[in-house]
This record gives C-alpha cells, structure tokens and sequence, in this order.
C-alpha cells in the first residue's frame, strides 16, 4: 500500500499520560501539546522549518480549536506550514498517520509532522439556542460524557458495546476478564523496569504550572491504579453477569503524542541511528454492526495485514488500543495473536485513554519494542466511537 513513507528513528515522542483531573487538567491541550512537540525537537537536535506539512489529531474542543492546526504550527516555531486537523475519536491517530503517508506517497509533501494532542479533563460542554423550547430551553451536551454514555445511532454506552460483542462470540467470563486485566498490568510493569529503561526512550517529561510561582514536571504516566488478582475478583460487574468492572477498563486521560512521516532519504537524514529503518506500510479500517465497536477492530487489522501482503505468523509485535479487556480477548481468538508478542510494555486498558493521541503512543511504543527485537513486522489497531476501528502496519529493518 504504501513504499514511500518512513518514520526516523526516534523522529517520535509521547508526554506521560495523566489520568483525568489530574496534573494536566488545566492545561490546553494545544499549547501543552506545542510545548512538549517543541521540547521533542530541542532533544532530537531538529528545528521546527524542516517540516513541510503538519497533521494535527484532536478529538476534545478547546478555546480557539478554530485555529488548531495553523496555531499549533505557529506554536512549535513554524509558522510557514499548516495542514488538517483530524478527529475520529480513538482512530485519529492512525488515520493521521495514514494521510501523512499518503501525502509523502504522492510526493505532496517530503517530510510532515503528526501530532494528536488531548484534554479529558473539564471538557467543554456545549449549548445550543432553543428558542422553541419551553421557556426557551436551550439543548446541551457535555462533549465528553454525554458521548461516552450514549451512542446516538447504535443507543448503547461505550462498555455495553463490548459486553454484546462477547456474546456474539460465545461469551467472555469475569474470571476471564480480570486475567486479561492483570496480565496487561504486568506487561506495562515492564516498561518500568530499571528505572523506566523503555519509557525513557521515547517519554518526554512535561512541565505545568500549579501556581503562579511554581511549576512541576511530570516525568512519568499519573494515576496507573495497581492491579491485583485479588483486587480485582472483589469488583463487581457492570452489569448482571457482565465480564467487565472498573478494573477492567480504561480510565480518560490527558497527554499527547507524534511521530515524523518523511520521504526515505529525509527519514535517513533525521535518524538518530541510520542503520535502523522504519516504514509505514498500510492502513486497515472497518466499522462493524451497530451497538458493536470492539468488533472492528479484528477485519481492520485484518485489511491493514492483507494490505502489507502478511499474516498474524509474520508479526513480531501487536499493539491495541484497548479500552476494554473484552477487545483483546476477542481479537486473539479470531486472529490467533500469540500472547508473547500481544501489548508488551503497555496498551490503553492500563495507561488510559486520551483519544487523539492514544493510538499514537501505541505506534510509539510497536517502534521501540520491535528495535529491541532487532526489527520485524508490527501491527497497530484499535476500535474508536460510531462502531468503527483503524490499523496501521509498520516494518522495522
């Protein structure tokens, strides 16, 4: 699908994600996501004209989101460049990717910067004039919640959604999922190892103002909830012999992340190490039966395999983007994804759920893992609102 469109080495970043209210609650999204893009390039040794183009992924409004993508150009220190800005929930950050790569396919650009940028906490919350309604009424909507709660075509709550995909497939127990949970929960402990090792070679640290006076930097992800088996047996489920708690699903969140998607020789130039190549090389999605999301996720990773000519065999690693343990488990027994290589380091389900820039960190962390194994092929996929999912496919030499 795609043969011209590589990502540099370490040409990618992502802030710590910060569990909703938290550290960045108070933060805009757009010039936090500025401020680190431009802490990003100082460590690199980049400056902000060798981008020709920029894709910015959002999916939450912030004051002026009018102007996001030409402000946030303007924000890193170009102000020459511009470009989209994408929303499509949890997909917006493949989706980025796959309009930079198409982009540097058709030689319209050489080398463009993807950022996805979010703020869960203290959403907007819109109100539209009503003046036919008692008294004039007006109809409002918390951008956030209200969305999360009630899908307004498939009329479901975004967990309900996975517990019918469960049933369509023969069921999922409880049991089943609390393992799932805890088994993610031990594979994000081993992004912690010696000192965060993994997380440290790609997480910049971020500063925020708590007062006037004083700043603090978060330098690692805030409010990851320590999960056990016991713990996690003591939760009760959502619904009447439902598979899902609290302890297995994501938690919003805040944050941002990017990557660079150039020409070969452009990737080359930016590598921090020329002997490691990166390319992008497809793009999968799919939107599955109403009240149904989870379900998307497997023929949009199945259409981005097929696209790059491989199979679930060929992989060295998979990522997801996995708000509920139900996704997974249902995704690996359609496709036969062996554990061993299925969200090493960390996934959604533990480190949260920024939206636009959730499945950018998966991406992030597919790159660094599969260096690690000293290359190979990586699958990235995941379900996002309105019953729908993307997958991106990347090959690391």
């Amino acid at each position: 699908m795609f043969t011209k469109a590589f990502v540099p080495y370490k040409g990618y970043w992502s802030s710590p994600f910060s569990r909703w209210q938290m550290s960045f609650q108070n933060e805009h999204a757009i010039e936090l996501g500025a401020a680190t893009t431009r802490k990003f390039l100082e460590m690199r040794g980049y400056t902000p004209d060798i981008f020709d183009g920029c894709v910015l992924g959002m999916t939450i409004g912030q004051k002026s989101w009018f102007y996001a993508n030409p402000w946030f150009c303007a924000l890193i220190g170009n102000d020459k460049i511009s470009g989209p800005t994408i929303s499509q929930a949890c997909a917006t950050s493949a989706t980025c990717v796959y309009n930079a790569a198409s982009s540097v396919e058709v030689g319209a650009y050489q080398n463009v910067l993807v950022a996805t940028t979010d703020r869960c906490s203290n959403g907007p919350h819109t109100v539209w004039p009503n003046p036919k309604g008692p008294g004039g009424e007006v109809i409002s909507e918390n951008w956030m919640m209200d969305n999360f709660n009630h899908d307004p075509y498939g009329g479901e709550a975004m967990f309900m959604t996975a517990e019918l995909v469960a049933k369509d497939h023969g069921g999922v127990t409880k049991e089943e999922s609390d393992a799932l949970a805890l088994r993610r929960y031990e594979q994000y402990l081993m992004a912690l190892e010696n000192d965060r090792e993994f997380q440290k070679g790609y997480m910049i640290p971020v500063e925020v103002k708590i007062s006037k006076k004083k700043t603090q930097v978060v330098e690692g992800d805030e409010g990851i909830m320590p999960t056990t088996a016991e713990g996690l047996a003591k939760l009760k489920p959502l619904i009447p012999d439902g598979a899902l708690t609290f302890g297995s699903q994501t938690h919003p969140a805040d944050g941002n992340a990017g990557l660079i998607i150039a020409t070969k020789e452009k990737a080359q130039e930016l590598s921090a190490d020329k002997n490691i190549t990166i390319q992008v090389l497809s793009y999968g999605y799919a939107r599955a039966n109403k009240a149904r999301m989870a379900a998307a996720v497997t023929p949009a990773a199945q259409m981005a395999l097929s696209q790059a000519g491989i199979e679930v065999k060929d992989l060295a690693a998979v990522k997801t983007h996995n708000p509920f343990t139900i996704n997974d488990i249902i995704m690996a027994r359609l496709m036969k994804i062996p554990d061993e290589i299925f969200n090493n380091y960390g996934s959604s389900l533990i480190f949260g759920h920024p939206q636009g820039p959730t499945g950018a960190r998966c991406m992030v962390e597919l790159i660094e893992e599969l260096v690690r194994k000293g290359g190979g092929y990586g699958l990235f996929a995941g379900c996002a609102a309105g019953d729908t999912a993307a997958a991106v496919v990347l090959k690391v030499n």
